[in-house]
């Protein structure tokens, strides 16, 4: 469950962001997470509540934002990722080729993992909104 990991590392990036503005609260967190990350956004939700417990993110709602792939060919295509289904396993997994001439294509979206968004309250009492990497 590598969502449980990856949840970790953001709430610490959130913790100490909000550190460096002495914040007393966070309120929301919003994420940008690309499909091909294959990250989970039940089990992602899930380990944020365990996390977030003690914190002051501990009353923060999380938004996910998921991001659909996007690949792009030299000739010339550019679109969303196809889907090829194995029905033994019951495996859904994307193509990563260009459907037009079956050649390697670059992947232009679909790997984010970002911090897009907090809102926090600061000893001035506003909010204060910071983008990362996760």
């Amino acid at each position: 469950m590598h969502e449980f990991s990856t949840m970790q590392q953001i709430i610490n990036t959130v913790l100490e962001e909000a550190k460096k503005y002495n914040a007393k609260k966070i309120y929301k967190i919003v994420l940008e997470i690309g499909e091909l990350t294959f990250l989970g956004e039940e089990q992602l939700k899930f380990a944020f509540d365990i996390l977030k417990e003690g914190t002051i993110a501990e009353e923060a709602e999380l938004v996910i934002k998921k991001i659909k792939a996007r690949i792009k060919c030299k000739c010339g295509y550019e679109g969303y990722v196809e889907y090829g289904i194995k029905d033994d396993f019951h495996l859904v997994f994307p193509i990563i080729k260009c459907p037009i001439c079956n050649n390697e294509v670059e992947i232009v979206r679909g790997r984010e993992c970002l911090i897009k968004k907090m809102e926090m309250e600061v000893e001035n009492g506003k909010k204060e909104n910071r983008g990362k990497d996760c």
